[in-house]
């Protein structure tokens, strides 16, 4: 354990004592019983405290973002290259949906438009969803694979810098 995360450890613990201390005050009336128990409870919960903490920091430091698909704003931000940054957002929702599953390819560039690479080996389009979601950098595309003319597959590719 880090130096700083034992000091931030301490300093709960001796928080929690002492709103911990002033709980008991009136309801354990022996002073070495009392704060033994104080000691405890408050070295367990200063650390509950601590791991909650540095969790939640985690969390939202590296959650990716995720909102529901709309084509209007998926169609509109791959025209503009800055506003394509968030298309990763919907890619989820699209997935999840089944959007595009059992679709033509006509019916594919109805609903998200032209993609941005075709790859006729493996019968796939690819689509530039933007970059974001984590710490450091995420590139994300939308992968969808065809089989017989029509969507089987539909894959969220995150490629980390």
């Amino acid at each position: 354990m880090d130096i700083v995360a034992i000091i931030i450890v301490v300093v709960l613990t001796i928080i929690i004592y002492v709103i911990i201390n002033n709980y008991f005050k009136t309801k354990i009336k022996r002073n070495r019983y009392k704060m033994l128990v104080n000691i405890i409870i408050s070295f367990f919960l200063g650390i509950l405290v601590y791991i909650i903490f540095a969790c939640s920091i985690f969390y939202f430091l590296f959650r990716e973002k995720s909102r529901e698909f709309e084509r209007e704003k998926w169609i509109l931000s791959g025209e503009d290259i800055e506003k394509r940054l968030s298309r990763y957002e919907m890619i989820d929702d699209l997935i999840d949906k089944r959007i595009l599953i059992g679709k033509d390819s006509l019916q594919i560039k109805a609903i998200i438009g032209n993609p941005d690479l075709r790859n006729k080996v493996n019968d796939s389009w690819d689509y530039e969803s933007g970059t974001g979601g984590g710490f450091g950098f995420v590139d994300h595309y939308l992968k969808v694979y065809f089989k017989k003319g029509k969507v089987f597959k539909v894959v969220h590719k995150r490629i980390e810098d």
